[in-house]
């Protein structure tokens, strides 16, 4: 830990803004102490500075210290310690949850030894910055190694090479189009790069074939759906990757594959795939019939909206491409 730290306190009463800047002078180590006295004061000092820790009273006169910590507490800048005169254990428990790294009750004690608890929220800052790094690490060795094992389909498979990449830049863009959380588009990317992985164990001639496939041949290409969730059940993803893999050929009327799903049975994520899937397959070339055009793909999703395909994927779909101007890759 370095001997020198930058503090923004946040406080407004003056009498207990100059006893926490007393007792940081007294320190031994070198404290830098800038006070404000309101958020929209420290939010102006903030888009020119970085400190290294905010320490930011609970009820200010244009609001709530809380109103500091950034929508995503997971991605903090700089950590930030609320305190309060009147604390109580359920404000307490809410500014933890909202991403405080500490939270104070004042008292003339702890007044005078805020630098010690400035140094405790330091080292535990240092802690949680390491662990991002780590976990941000895991995750790219995670999406590193899911595109791996979509390029070994793709390999086998040259007539749909990019196929996965290009249903994974649509699912994510209609769940960004739907509003869905990050963590939920997370899945249906890692989902969308895999949906075909099952097809590993169809012999290439099936896949490549110029020619309809006959009856026994397609049964066994209908397989895949189950072949790659056998494949992705032990992997402890945080999403249900390996259900919503599963059931990327299932349709909303029942007509789909493996087991014949309806509607709310089947994953929302998986619905996404779905019509991500058949938009790029339809406008893309393949080894029985040649590219058929985004607009033939279009108008399928679109006959088909709540029949086939989740209605409100598809309105969000078409926005895509007919007014926000989306295009493959």
């Amino acid at each position: 830990m370095k001997a020198f730290f930058n503090v923004l306190v946040v406080e407004d009463d003056e009498s207990h803004a100059e006893l926490i800047k007393r007792s940081f002078e007294s320190h031994q180590l070198g404290f830098n102490i800038t006070i404000k006295p309101s958020l929209t004061a420290s939010r102006e000092y903030l888009k020119e500075n970085h400190p290294d820790v905010i320490l930011c009273d609970w009820m200010l006169p244009d609001g709530k210290g809380i109103d500091l910590i950034e929508p995503k507490p997971d991605d903090l800048k700089y950590p930030v310690i609320l305190m309060t005169s009147h604390g109580n254990e359920e404000i307490a428990v809410g500014a933890i949850k909202a991403g405080a790294l500490d939270y104070i009750v004042k008292s003339f004690d702890t007044l005078a030894h805020m630098p010690d608890f400035i140094l405790r929220a330091l080292r535990e800052w240092e802690h949680i910055l390491a662990r991002r790094k780590a976990e941000n690490k895991l995750e790219q060795v995670l999406f590193q190694t899911v595109e791996a094992l979509a390029l070994m389909v793709e390999k086998r498979d040259p007539f749909t090479a990019g196929h996965q990449k290009k249903v994974s830049q649509l699912a994510c863009a209609i769940a960004k189009g739907m509003r869905l959380d990050a963590k939920t588009e997370q899945g249906i990317y890692i989902a969308s790069i895999l949906h075909d992985i099952g097809k590993i164990s169809i012999p290439a001639e099936f896949l490549s074939k110029p020619g309809k496939l006959d009856p026994v041949e397609f049964t066994i290409i209908k397989y895949h759906p189950q072949i790659a969730y056998d494949m992705l059940k032990s992997i402890e993803f945080d999403y249900p990757v390996a259900k919503i893999v599963e059931q990327h050929h299932e349709k909303c009327d029942g007509s789909g594959y493996p087991y014949g799903l309806k509607k709310d049975d089947i994953l929302l994520q998986a619905r996404i795939i779905t019509v991500a899937d058949v938009v790029e397959a339809i406008s893309s070339h393949r080894p029985y019939r040649p590219a058929l055009g985004i607009d033939a793909a279009l108008q399928e999703i679109s006959s088909n909206s709540g029949i086939l395909y989740d209605p409100e994927v598809v309105e969000v779909c078409l926005d895509l491409f007919q007014n926000k101007g989306f295009h493959f890759i």
